[in-house]
């Protein structure tokens, strides 16, 4: 107890602001099946995962003449900067007969706009809390999704098809990169 007090005016002291990772924080990948789906996708590709302390995974999947899955990831690296990568893939499960093949796979750096956005959105306790809402109905063969967000603040795993709403559905947004 004397050691934490003693942290923490220290930090008031020094006029440094930090939030430390809760002594139960769970940085383990998500376990969550759609999310190891989308491991699996990047697997058969030789794809990173790129887990760590932060990061945000999404797989998205739409069936209709093809079956389309992309496994997006958002994560900071070891200098603290968002880094994005998107692996995605058609194949059978659509109503056309086709062979699986790789569609995409690319990755960029989060602008810096993007990054602080994610910084503040990961940020809010209310983030955790929040019950999943939704607009813009899915249209037939739209997309379903599936978030799992692991940071030092908590993990959150969210499912939506149509526009999700809120902190979540802002944090898909950058993720997704939808305006």
């Amino acid at each position: 107890m004397k050691l934490r007090l003693a942290l923490v005016l220290a930090v008031a002291l020094t006029g440094c602001s930090t939030r430390s990772a809760p002594l139960n924080a769970d940085f383990s990948p998500p376990s969550e099946p759609k999310i190891q789906r989308s491991f699996d996708l990047r697997d058969r590709y030789g794809a990173p995962k790129h887990i760590g302390a932060t990061a945000i995974y999404v797989d998205s999947v739409s069936v209709h003449h093809l079956y389309a899955e992309a496994s997006t990831i958002v994560w900071k690296d070891e200098a603290g900067r968002w880094q994005w990568s998107q692996v995605s893939e058609i194949g059978p499960g659509g109503l056309l007969p086709v062979e699986r093949r790789m569609e995409a796979n690319n990755s960029r750096e989060l602008t810096q706009a993007e990054s602080e956005a994610l910084d503040r959105l990961i940020a809010d306790p209310r983030l955790y809390r929040e019950k999943v809402r939704t607009s813009e109905p899915a249209g037939f063969g739209s997309a379903g999704h599936v978030m799992s967000i692991v940071t030092p603040f908590g993990r959150k795993t969210v499912s939506w098809d149509g526009r999700l709403e809120g902190l979540s559905g802002s944090i898909a947004d950058i993720v997704l990169g939808k305006d």
